[in-house]
């Protein structure tokens, strides 16, 4: 197999960038991939440091721009979507993505057996979100999940369960990442979703992807829930017990797709994967108590969490 670690300098520095960037998000799929064996981590940072990129351009730019600079702003932004794509499909050299991400995806990604579904998943979500799309039902959500969420858990699937080849890493499974990665990705971003409920409804209620029936059926209008969050508002946790009995049948059906999995993979890939999901259900059950409280808890506990992890590693 060709090394994917870094050894000369110029790969090393290419996935040091990357790793840098997919370190800003410090989320828990991050602690998790480092647990894997260097050129798994590799291949890891490389994609999730493109998936981010595009991720925050759309979240932390493009939708906290005032309306009328949105408007003017969205065919330019769909267009740097479409360079984006081209370049984490290994089409194009030339997009929004920096040469130093292109060079790390062109040394793992492009020369595995990885299908092309995270990318355009992910470029689908990051499409709905400029154009605004409304998200009236659950079924609209688990839509735009396939994309925002089942996309990097995918990845992070894929290389639990690909073999070294000789130019980089193969999937030979009985079922496609997908199969394993779906419920999962869905409900970790549900219990996302209930973590930072707060955090993003007062940043913009455009970043709460939550279906308005849902918010409807709890009392509530969308526009509300900066302030309802506020105020503590009992509604806001009837929502959230709501969104938790979602996530509960997704946990359930991810646990079954899972214990197929797990005697198909590595000691080490088996640990990173119970530690990623102990994380979150961890989460998900302190959320089951006064739901304001549990926000307030969270980070907290999430750290702790991550520290656990971490310090149990065991050999290879």
């Amino acid at each position: 197999m060709t090394d994917l670690s870094g050894t000369d300098l110029t790969r090393a520095d290419d996935f040091a960038f990357c790793r840098d960037i997919a370190g800003r998000a410090n989320a828990n799929l991050l602690h998790a991939a480092r647990l894997l064996s260097p050129p798994r981590q590799s291949f890891f940072f490389a994609t999730y440091a493109a998936m981010r990129l595009i991720d925050d351009t759309v979240d932390d730019d493009f939708l906290r721009r005032q309306a009328s600079q949105r408007e003017a702003t969205r065919s330019a932004m769909l267009a740097e979507i479409e360079g984006w794509q081209a370049q984490a499909l290994g089409i194009s050299e030339e997009g929004p993505l920096p040469s130093q991400v292109v060079r790390a995806l062109q040394a793992t990604a492009h020369r595995s057996n990885l299908s092309d579904g995270p990318w355009t998943g992910l470029a689908g979500a990051m499409r709905r979100d400029v154009d605004e799309q409304p998200m009236p039902d659950w079924s609209d959500f688990l839509a735009y999940a396939e994309g925002a969420t089942v996309a990097p858990a995918t990845i992070f699937i894929y290389l639990l369960g690909a073999e070294p080849a000789e130019s980089g890493f193969f999937w030979s499974l009985p079922h496609p990442p997908e199969h394993y990665a779906r419920d999962l990705g869905i409900f970790c971003y549900l219990v996302h979703i209930l973590r930072d409920f707060a955090k993003d409804a007062a940043r913009s209620e455009r970043l709460i992807t939550v279906p308005d029936a849902l918010i409807q059926q709890a009392g509530l209008q969308k526009s509300e829930l900066p302030l309802a969050v506020g105020a503590r508002d009992p509604r806001v946790g009837t929502l959230a017990e709501d969104l938790r009995q979602r996530a509960a049948g997704h946990l359930e059906a991810g646990r079954r797709a899972l214990q197929d999995l797990k005697p198909l993979i590595g000691r080490r890939e088996q640990f990173a994967l119970s530690g990623l999901i102990g994380i979150y259900e961890s989460l998900f059950n302190r959320f089951s108590a006064d739901y304001f409280s549990s926000m307030a808890d969270a980070p907290a506990l999430e750290q702790q969490l991550r520290k656990d992890l971490l310090s149990s590693h065991p050999s290879s």
